[in-house]
């Protein structure tokens, strides 16, 4: 059914519905007109139309059924992925492509190949794929002059093997003689084949070194500084001891002349205090003479040293 609504329309009408009726005789400003209605026909949408138009809800199942098949396709691509990954890797591992025929050592110096090969068991013939890395290096890390490895496979059939030895720097007595290296590091019992021309460290007894390793182990790098010393210096030759004194300080044994003279260091200035025993020792020479012992820790006159001559001692 149609409804009828009124709209205002320009012009003036009357009490009577007439235009220009006299029935409101209210005073309006000159050119204003009075609003006319109109009727226009007003037909509603029928409820089907509304409905149709209206958002329609979507079904829980339709998303459960979609998650459900891409989960199901996932779930055959990654089957598909691993089944051919496993395939391939049993083709690598049994084709002759890959077959071990060079592995190449890098950074040996005392240790030897022959015995690096029979730690790791890594042979020529070997597949590639098939060695089983982690583990040679563990067992080339066992030997104890290796600080690190690293192995690496490099196509078709090569193993490289880059070695780090630890550096030899003196050997210390801990109940046996060690070799230390740069770091302060007692790696290996000394043994035949070793080098011995190294400076030796003595002082640190085998129960402090096993009871308080933490305070053993400053004093045995603070001899491995004076070591050091000596060797910036073009010296290190002439070094043969450095013992740790009680007092924690530091006194040198080396060589003079074919002597041997000891030279008190203390704790700290080695560079310094070697310099200066260079020139004690040239002062000395200039009068042709010689000193069993040079005392260059002294405290409370640091540019002061002080000597026992060889010829005092008898």
């Amino acid at each position: 059914m149609s409804q009828l609504l009124k709209r205002p329309t320009t012009g003036l009408e009357g009490p009577g519905g007439g235009r220009g009726g006299t029935g409101d005789r209210r005073s309006r400003p000159p050119g204003e007109k009075e609003p006319v209605f109109t009727e226009v026909p007003f037909r509603p949408e029928p409820g089907p139309a509304l409905r149709r138009a209206s958002a329609r809800r979507a079904s829980p199942w339709t998303g459960l059924t979609s998650g459900a098949l891409q989960s199901a396709l996932a779930m055959a691509v990654s089957a598909v992925v691993l089944l051919g990954g496993w395939e391939l890797a049993r083709l690598a591992s049994s084709a002759s492509l890959f077959t071990v025929r060079e592995i190449r050592f890098h950074g040996l110096v005392h240790a030897t190949e022959q015995d690096l090969l029979a730690a790791s068991r890594l042979a020529p013939g070997a597949n590639l794929f098939a060695l089983d890395l982690s583990a040679a290096t563990r067992a080339l890390s066992a030997n104890p002059w290796v600080a690190s490895a690293r192995l690496s496979r490099h196509f078709p059939g090569t193993v490289e093997v880059e070695i780090v030895e630890h550096r030899p720097r003196a050997q210390v007595q801990l109940g046996a003689w060690y070799l230390v290296d740069d770091l302060g590091r007692a790696f290996k019992r000394t043994g035949p084949g070793d080098p011995a021309d190294l400076p030796s460290i003595t002082g640190i007894s085998r129960e402090e070194w096993t009871k308080d390793r933490a305070a053993a182990q400053v004093r045995l790098y603070l001899a491995l500084q004076l070591v050091d010393a000596f060797r910036e210096e073009g010296i290190a030759r002439s070094l043969a001891q450095v013992r740790v004194d009680e007092d924690k300080g530091l006194t040198a044994i080396a060589r003079e002349a074919g002597n041997q003279q000891e030279i008190r260091f203390g704790e700290r200035d080695f560079t310094k205090k070697l310099q200066r025993l260079v020139h004690v020792r040239a002062a000395l020479a200039q009068r042709g003479e010689r000193a069993a012992r040079i005392d260059l820790d002294n405290p409370a006159r640091p540019d002061w040293a002080s000597a026992r001559l060889a010829a005092q001692e008898r």
